[in-house]
């Protein structure tokens, strides 16, 4: 909505005739986004390792079996997972110029492949497929990933209990793929079509 609303009201003219390059007007737009939802994201995250971490301690006295390292990789790595998301969102936003298809758009295309992979074409082992989880944006949920995979360890291995087939950064490396091409041809639009 941090652009279609702009569309909705008309006002992306005024946008357009205070910056008349539309892809730098993009890119700013795109830049306030991705840092707010950095900040937010990492904050949140932070919060939450905090969080979860005193809530196993009180519970069993368990200790959370990651480094601090670890820790730091998921907290940041979920602020860089939401301020990608977000530029997604906004270049869908450009795309479609509307807030509701924008909107079923962004969580088609971030969400509804890690429910895929979780849900309704989980084998008897409760493993989905692992596509989803290697070429679109909900790759980047690996950056969450607390524990790796020992290859010589036989054992299922599901998104489920925190286990996905990218490396951490791995997978935001997919996500931003997709962000960029969806902020090109957001830019391209831009640049092609009456405000």
């Amino acid at each position: 909505m941090f652009i279609t609303a702009e569309y909705r009201r008309g006002l992306i003219r005024v946008s357009l005739t205070a910056a008349p390059r539309r892809g730098r007007l993009l890119a700013a737009k795109s830049v306030v986004i991705g840092a707010v939802g950095f900040a937010a994201g990492t904050v949140a995250a932070t919060l939450a390792l905090i969080a979860g971490a005193q809530a196993l301690r009180r519970v069993g006295g368990l200790a959370w079996p990651v480094s601090l390292l670890t820790e730091a990789r998921m907290a940041v790595g979920t602020g860089a997972l939401l301020a990608v998301a977000a530029v997604l969102a906004l270049a869908i936003g450009v795309i479609v110029r509307r807030s509701a298809p924008a909107i079923t758009i962004a969580i088609a295309v971030m969400i509804v492949p890690y429910l895929f992979a979780l849900g309704p074409l989980a084998g008897p082992d409760g493993q989905g497929p692992r596509w989803p989880l290697l070429i679109t944006p909900a790759a980047a949920l690996s950056v969450q990933q607390a524990v790796h995979r020992f290859y010589q360890l036989i054992a299922i291995y599901r998104p489920a209990e925190g286990y996905y087939p990218d490396p951490p950064w791995g997978g935001l490396a997919v996500e931003c793929a997709w962000a960029a091409a969806a902020l090109a041809l957001a830019c391209f639009l831009l640049r092609r079509r009456d405000a």
